[in-house]
Formats: structure tokens, C-alpha cells, sequence
């Protein structure tokens, strides 16, 4: 579909969060950004996505979805529903679905399970399974490993058109990770054979970062939510919260005159009064009108409860200063 002035590829990305920044993408493509409901658990909505769609064609070609989960900052984790949804969508659309779900080690909660998208196309059956285009990504800074930096990971290609695998084939020329990101990789996708002491170990790491994720997870819905002013969507997966935060009129006046945005003022207040460092929501993209801030769940558990102390008191007398 041709749009008034030229034919450009685009591809569509959530509004909430927004990890790419930038607007002009790779050859020309433009970033479409899509919103989640945040009162829903940041689900993705169809009928969301297909309005932006349309919208969207009126100046590009849309030829992408990107899709996060578990999601990152939101931490919500998409049921079985929300992908067949997805997919089902994608395959009237004709789009590529790209799926991160780099996370996926880090869904915590026993009722909210990581499916991958592969799976659940493959078990929707004839013809979706044979026909949806999917690239999945997987990273082992943000899953076994359980910390960033290895720089090193794998996407798989289902369903690809031949003419898509060839920036694929490029990539091959990019160099190599780093020493200890090739033996983790090499390590998880040969594992070592069932009560060997390293399969153990490695399933120990598994369920203690699920374990100490999940701990902190709940403490952040237990402090946050008795916090007048501050309101966090539970939290399923992932590495991070992103609770909202109330800022009074008199805030935003001042976050004008500064020449900032709303969040990026309260972050630098906090980090100047409190010493803890927090990021915008507005890093990431939020609904219009609402402003967040991306807490980390990672640190243990005896570093997380001042900070939460920490950021709850700040907001309070942030709230009464500026009202």
C-alpha cells in the first residue's frame, strides 16, 4: 500500500514502553509506536493496534510488529489468548512478527508461565502455523545469565521468505562475542547431560533469579501500593517495574520552565535529595498525560527495601512541596 508521497516500509513498536528512541529507523523505515493498557496489565490490545494501523498507512507501509515479552519496563507477561490474538492479526495484516522475548527466564509467577511465541503458532495448527512470519530473539544477558553484558544470544527464523534471510546472512559478519559469552552460549545450547553437577548448578541459578525476582516483585506492590499518589500494575516477569507517579500541576510548570520532561524533573529531584537513580518513564514512551519511572527488581532484597523507603518518602514530600 503506496501512502500520498512516497512508499516506505514501516514497522509498528508499543507505545508503552518504547525502547527505540529513535523515529527513522534502517533504511528509511519509521517507528510506529502502538499503545498498551496500562489498566488492563499493559495488555496489548487488538483493536488498539489496528486503529494505529490504519493511521498508519495513510504515510508508510506497514510491514513489522514487534512484540516484548515478558515486557520491559511493564513486566507483564502476554497470556495464551493475547498471542493467538497477536497472531491471528499478524496473519490478516501480512505482517513479520519480531518477537523479544529475551526475557523469558524471568517470568516468576506459577499462573502467568512464559509461552513462546513459536509454540503457540505451532499449536494453533494449519495454516497459520505454516504460513505467519516469525523471528523470535533470545539473549542470555537477560535470561540464564541473569546479568547484563555477555552481548551474546540467538534469534530463530520460522516461516522466513528467502529474500528476508539475506540481512540475516549479513549479520553473520559482525564480530564475535566476548570469550565468556561463547561458552555460555555453547554451554546452553549443548547443556550438560541430567545429574551432571553443572545441569544442577544451572537450574539452581534458573529458580533462585526467578526466586529473588518474584520476592521483589511483591515487595514493590506491598510498599508502593500503601503510597498515596504512586499506583503499580502487578508485576509478572521480566526485570523492572514501572509504576506511575502522581505530579502536581506546580511540578510540570517547573519541569517547563527547566525545559524537561515531567519525569526526567522528579528523577533528577530524587537523585539529588536521596542518591537513587531511577529511569523516566519517558525513556522508554507512556501513555500521554501519565509519567512513570522504571525501578529495577535485580538488586537483593536488602539494597531494594531503602530504596523503596526512600522513593515512597521523596514522592510525599514531592507532592506537598509542589501543591
Amino acid at each position: 500500500m503506496r501512502g500520498r508521497h512516497s512508499r516506505r516500509a514501516c514497522w509498528c513498536r508499543c507505545r508503552a514502553p518504547r525502547c527505540m528512541q529513535r523515529q527513522q529507523g534502517w533504511r528509511g523505515a519509521v517507528a510506529v509506536p502502538y499503545p498498551l493498557a496500562e489498566e488492563q496489565g499493559w495488555a496489548v490490545a487488538g483493536e488498539a493496534l489496528r486503529q494505529v494501523l490504519r493511521q498508519a498507512r495513510v504515510r508508510c507501509h506497514p510491514k513489522v510488529l514487534c512484540i516484548v515479552n515478558p515486557g520491559d519496563p511493564t513486566g507483564h507477561v502476554l497470556s495464551r489468548q493475547s498471542m493467538e490474538d497477536i497472531i491471528r492479526l499478524v496473519a490478516e495484516e501480512h505482517l513479520l512478527l519480531l518477537a523479544d522475548e529475551v526475557q523469558q527466564e524471568r517470568a516468576f509467577l506459577p499462573g502467568c508461565p512464559f509461552l513462546s511465541f513459536k509454540r503457540v503458532l505451532w499449536e494453533m495448527g494449519a495454516p497459520l502455523a505454516s504460513t505467519v512470519q516469525l523471528v523470535s530473539f533470545y539473549s542470555l544477558s537477560k535470561s540464564v545469565a541473569g546479568e547484563s553484558g555477555f552481548r551474546v544470544g540467538f534469534l530463530e527464523l520460522v516461516n522466513i521468505e528467502e529474500g528476508i534471510t539475506l540481512p540475516f546472512q549479513l549479520a553473520q559478519s559482525i564480530p564475535r562475542p566476548c570469550v565468556l559469552g561463547r561458552i555460555l552460549l555453547d554451554l546452553l545450547m549443548d547443556p550438560p547431560d541430567e545429574g551432571d553437577p553443572i545441569q544442577k548448578a544451572l537450574e539452581e541459578q534458573r529458580q533462585g533469579l526467578r526466586r529473588d525476582l518474584a520476592h521483589n516483585a511483591r515487595r514493590v506492590q506491598e510498599v508502593l501500593g500503601r503510597a498515596p499518589g504512586i499506583c503499580c500494575q502487578p508485576v509478572q516477569g521480566g526485570a523492572r517495574a514501572f509504576p506511575r507517579i502522581q505530579l502536581p500541576p506546580r511540578a510540570l510548570q517547573q519541569a517547563r520552565v527547566l525545559g524537561l520532561e515531567p519525569d526526567v524533573f522528579f528523577c533528577q529531584e530524587l537523585r539529588e535529595a536521596t542518591g537513587v537513580v531511577l529511569a523516566p518513564g519517558s525513556e522508554f514512551g507512556q501513555p500521554e498525560g501519565t509519567y512513570h519511572v522504571g525501578l529495577s527488581l535485580l538488586p537483593p532484597a536488602e539494597t531494594l527495601e531503602p530504596v523503596l523507603l526512600a522513593l515512597t518518602r521523596f514522592h510525599t514530600a514531592f507532592l506537598r512541596h509542589f501543591s
